[in-house]
Parts: structure tokens; C-alpha cells; sequence
């Protein structure tokens, strides 16, 4: 006899006393047999052993087992097919221009002041950011998108900035424009081999924007329509067999997942699923050996809900969707979801969000609830702040290395009367629990308070931060920072020794002095662009910076062949 799981009837059972329901439709699926069973193990084994073309064999072997028991269940492992393409400035004549119903204004430029450690490498609007590090080359990518369609530009542009020495400086390294407003945007890297900008626009399109890291050549797909929020992660066996998972939210409001193919290098989207529930605000995270995990806010009962997937978004294999706030009682907004790198039997994983008493106009407070070794979620402290504060948009960040604990967030301390600048605050989980909070950004920096700022890591595994300034009128993003826990010592603590260089700020003339020969320097803008070289071959030259303009600037000084960077001022 077939023993049948209800999605709809299982959650059921967990929300039991709410008065509101997110659940839609009847989605059954049956039981796992033997064979079944084998083939979803084998499938562990070879995402982390396998080969492209072996992992593809397993998921139809997968389905075509399914078939024999329920051809419903194995109708869902199918390409996802939206007969659209993505809205590249090259796809133009086909898509046609999107025209806005109103043209928008901005509310002025902000300040931009020198600010100490913290790098600026964009002077304009910034309306969305995310930052990713590759795990092989250690490369740091900043990905920013400005909304202009709106405002009366012909198309909105993304922007991708790398440092590829640590976080010490950025090149803008790519700029694209969108022929829709663009929405949301989240980077995914490819060991050191792929970047993919995974983004949803104004047109409910979700699409994969792609570059080649070593050759700069880039292509772009349609994942999803109807799509109006999202959350992507991604596995790390290799780039060859590497996969990219992801939840999102249709028009409807229903919650659907998919994969990409393995060898596709995060493209060729299969296997749309609906989750069976209604909500809004969604996130996702990876954890390892198949270990998917969702969260966001049911879309009637206001309650966090979050869902875990056992075999790598495989559309059978989501559990039932478990209510871990009530919303009758509880207000959440906002929340991000992070996993350790460990199997389902011994995960660990964090939702965290912004948090007050339901129908109160009460400070939000930021509120952790943590799954441990597959057990329900349970409420752990992460920050409580002092009258006239926000804990507000909260994001989070995973190092892509096996069984590590170690998870970065963020979070905007937003001062609610706008009597002084809103900060930065980085938070560490330690695998045991978070540590003292941080401050991120210069105290006058007034970091905007509409979106995230991003979390990574540096190679030195410290938490760094790319987050935007705040316009003139405090309703946009203006300006891209970024600040890391290892700024000042990256650009102190390996000088040399009896090295000395003065005045600084300098005018036109910077004196160096060193107690062996100084057999280069190089000076950079913030932006990574070299603005000046020279080989003095003495111990105390004098290097005149007349010809630069005004600025912060990192000087790479080199001396019998080991090298130090500092920063110098030009006036």
C-alpha cells in the first residue's frame, strides 16, 4: 500500500492554534523505496566524486524511477522553459524598451568625505549591493546595480568591482546595462573560473548574468517568470560538477525551487517546484552534502517559515514547511538564512531577522533562531539595542569550506529619528554563539538604511563589508564603500622596518627614507588603477605627486624584492 506524505496535511500539524494559513494545493509524494533510497546516496556521492555528466545520469535515474511509482512526482524533473531572453542591451530590438508609468527624481548627491579605512569606490547612486569571494584565487567581487530607467535613463547598469590583493584595492572590472529595472541582485562565484550576477527585474524575469573570470567574455539566461523575489546559493565540489540552488517567490505569492544543471556553470535551469505555501521576503542557504535550506515570511500568517531540502533542491525531497515565529504575535521582517558547512543529520543553521511584538511601533530588535542536528528551529539571542534604534536588514555570509561553523552577518543599526548617522555592525557566530558586535564603517559615514550591506571574508578569513552612504535627502543608496576587520593592518603592520615617509598628507613632494634600497614604488588609486611608478634605487628618494589629483592612495614600496603597502594622502 502506498504510504503517502501530504505536504498540506504535515504542515498542517506544525501550525496548529494560527489563525491564518499560508499552505496552497495537495502536493503528495510517496514514500522512498529501495531503489529510490540508492540512488538519491549515490547521488551524495557523486557531487562530491562524479562527474557532470554522471550526476545528470543519477537525476534521471531518479526520475525514471519515480515514473515506475508515481508519474506525477516524476512529471516534476523537467527544464524549466520561459520562452524569454534575458534583458541584455543586446536582446533590445527583441524585448523592446520598458517604459516606466513615471519618471522618478532623485533627492541630491551625497557627501562624500575622506573617510579614514573606509575605501570609497563609487562617487553615485547606489540602489542594491552583494559581494562574494572566490575560494580559489581569493578574489573579492562587489556586484552594485543603479536603478536609471526610472529616473529617465535609457537602461539601468550593474557594475562588478574586484580586488584581487586581499580587499587593499578595487578595479571596476565590469559594467553592464539591464533594459528592465532591476530589482534584486546576488553573486554567485565559480571557484576562480565563473561570476554570475543572479538577478529579477521590474519585467518578473530571474536570470543568471554570467562573465568568464579569466577571459571577460559573458552570457546571460532567463531562469524563471513571474518571479518577484529570490534567494541563491550554491555548492562547491568544483567548478566542473558545481550546481547553484535557489527559492523564489512568483507574483502569486507562491514559494517554487530549482537547480541548475551540473556542467552548465550555474545556467540551464530544471526541475520548478512549488513548495506548496504563500509568502514574501524569502531567502536561501547551502550547507553541504545536499543540505538546502529556505526561509521567508508567510505571505497571510506574518510568521517566519522555513523548509529544508535533503537532496540538492531535487523537487521530491522537500520536507514539510515548519512556522518557526507567529506572526499573530511576533513581527518579523527582512530574514537571512545561513548554514555550516555539514550533513543534514549534524546541520546547523541560523534564520535571522529584525523583530518586535506584533502590532507595536516598538524599536526592532534583531532575533536568531537556530536548527541544530535536524531538530526544529529555536530562538537564540543575536542583538537587542536601546530605545530609538532598528536592527535592520540583516545579511549573512558562508566560507565555502567543509564542516567550517564560522558565519558572517551584517546589520544596519538605523537610528530611527535621524538625529545621527545609522551604522555598520558586523556580528560573528562562532559556532557556539555570536561574539561582541563590531563597528564597520567611519563614525561619519551615515550608511543607507534601505538594503543590506554585504558581508564576506577577506583571505585571512576576517569579516570585510560593502555597503552604501546615503544620499542628500536619506532616501537613496550614494556612494560604494568598503571596510574590512584587517584594513589598518594590511596596511600597517607589514611595514618595513626603520621605514619612514613624510609629510602626509603631501602636496608635491612625498620623501622616503629606508634603511636598504628602495628598488620601486607604485602608487594606486582606490579603484586599483596604477597613477604613477618609479625605481629610485636609494635609500631616501624624494618622488613628487604633483601630477596626481587630490585623494586617498595605497603606495606599493618595494625593497629587495618583499614588499609593503601604505596609505598616503594627496592634497
Amino acid at each position: 500500500m502506498k504510504n503517502a506524505i501530504t505536504f498540506l496535511m504535515c504542515s498542517l500539524c506544525i501550525i496548529t492554534g494560527i489563525a491564518q494559513t499560508d499552505l496552497i494545493g495537495n502536493t503528495i509524494v510517496p514514500n522512498r523505496t529501495p531503489e529510490l533510497k540508492a540512488l538519491y546516496q549515490q547521488g551524495k556521492t557523486l557531487e562530491e566524486n562524479g562527474t557532470a555528466s554522471e550526476i545528470n545520469a543519477n537525476r534521471l535515474a531518479i526520475k525514471n524511477a519515480w515514473q515506475a511509482i508515481d508519474p506525477n512526482v516524476a512529471a516534476l524533473y523537467q527544464p524549466i522553459v520561459t520562452n524569454r531572453l534575458p534583458e541584455t542591451v543586446e536582446n533590445l530590438p527583441i524585448n523592446g524598451a520598458f517604459v516606466p508609468s513615471k519618471i522618478l527624481e532623485r533627492d541630491g548627491e551625497g557627501l562624500i568625505p575622506e573617510w579614514g579605512n573606509d575605501q570609497l569606490l563609487r562617487d553615485d547612486y547606489v540602489d542594491g549591493v552583494d559581494m562574494d569571494k572566490d575560494r580559489i584565487s581569493d578574489n573579492i567581487y562587489i556586484g552594485i546595480y543603479e536603478n536609471l530607467i526610472e529616473f529617465g535613463g535609457t537602461f539601468d547598469s550593474i557594475f562588478i568591482y574586484r580586488s584581487q590583493d586581499g580587499g587593499l584595492s578595487f578595479d571596476e572590472w565590469k559594467k553592464v546595462g539591464v533594459t528592465a529595472p532591476m530589482r534584486k541582485m546576488q553573486l554567485i562565484t565559480y571557484d576562480d573560473s565563473y561570476l554570475i550576477a543572479y538577478l529579477v527585474t521590474e519585467s518578473k524575469n530571474l536570470q543568471a548574468w554570467r562573465w568568464d573570470t579569466n577571459t571577460g567574455v559573458f552570457d546571460a539566461q532567463v531562469i524563471a517568470s513571474d518571479v518577484v523575489d529570490f534567494g541563491v546559493g550554491t555548492n562547491y565540489p568544483g567548478v566542473g560538477t558545481q550546481r547553484s540552488f535557489a527559492t523564489y517567490e512568483k507574483s502569486d505569492h507562491n514559494i517554487y525551487s530549482a537547480r541548475s544543471t551540473s556542467g552548465s556553470f550555474g545556467f540551464d535551469w530544471a526541475d520548478e517546484n512549488s513548495l506548496g505555501i504563500v509568502g514574501e521576503q524569502v531567502e536561501f542557504a547551502y550547507g553541504y552534502l545536499g543540505g538546502c535550506y529556505t526561509t521567508f515570511i508567510g505571505f497571510n500568517s506574518r510568521s517566519i517559515r522555513a523548509n529544508v531540502n535533503t537532496d540538492y533542491n531535487d523537487p521530491a525531497s522537500w520536507g514539510s514547511n515548519e512556522t518557526v515565529t507567529d506572526g499573530a504575535s511576533i513581527e518579523s521582517l527582512n530574514p537571512t538564512i545561513c548554514a555550516a558547512r555539514k550533513g543534514i543529520a549534524s546541520d546547523e543553521v541560523l534564520i535571522i531577522a529584525s523583530s518586535r511584538a506584533a502590532g507595536s511601533t516598538d524599536k526592532f530588535d534583531g532575533q536568531a533562531y537556530r536548527r541544530e542536528n535536524g531538530a526544529a528551529y529555536a530562538p537564540t539571542g543575536y542583538v537587542t539595542t536601546s530605545a530609538g534604534y532598528n536592527i535592520a536588514h540583516i545579511d549573512s555570509w558562508m566560507q565555502k569550506v567543509n564542516n567550517s561553523e564560522i558565519m558572517e552577518t551584517s546589520y544596519v543599526r538605523d537610528i530611527i529619528d535621524n538625529s545621527d548617522n545609522d551604522v555598520n555592525r558586523s556580528h560573528r557566530y562562532d559556532g557556539t554563539s555570536f561574539g561582541p558586535f563590531e563597528a564597520v564603517n567611519d563614525s561619519d559615514v551615515d550608511v543607507f538604511d534601505g538594503f543590506a550591506s554585504a558581508v564576506a571574508e577577506t583571505p585571512d578569513d576576517n569579516p570585510c563589508m560593502a555597503f552604501a552612504g546615503t544620499s542628500a535627502g536619506g532616501s537613496f543608496g550614494y556612494g560604494l564603500y568598503f571596510d574590512a576587520q584587517n584594513a589598518t593592518a594590511s596596511t600597517e603592520e607589514n611595514n618595513f622596518l626603520g621605514f619612514t615617509f613624510y609629510p602626509n598628507p603631501a602636496h608635491e613632494i612625498l620623501n622616503l627614507s629606508a634603511t636598504q634600497t628602495i628598488d620601486n614604488v607604485k602608487i594606486y588609486s582606490l579603484l586599483g588603477q596604477k597613477v604613477l611608478e618609479t625605481s629610485p634605487q636609494q635609500n631616501k628618494p624624494s618622488i613628487n605627486i604633483s601630477s596626481i589629483t587630490s585623494g586617498i592612495y595605497l603606495m606599493n614600496v618595494n625593497i629587495e624584492g618583499q614588499s609593503s603597502i601604505y596609505r598616503i594622502i594627496k592634497q
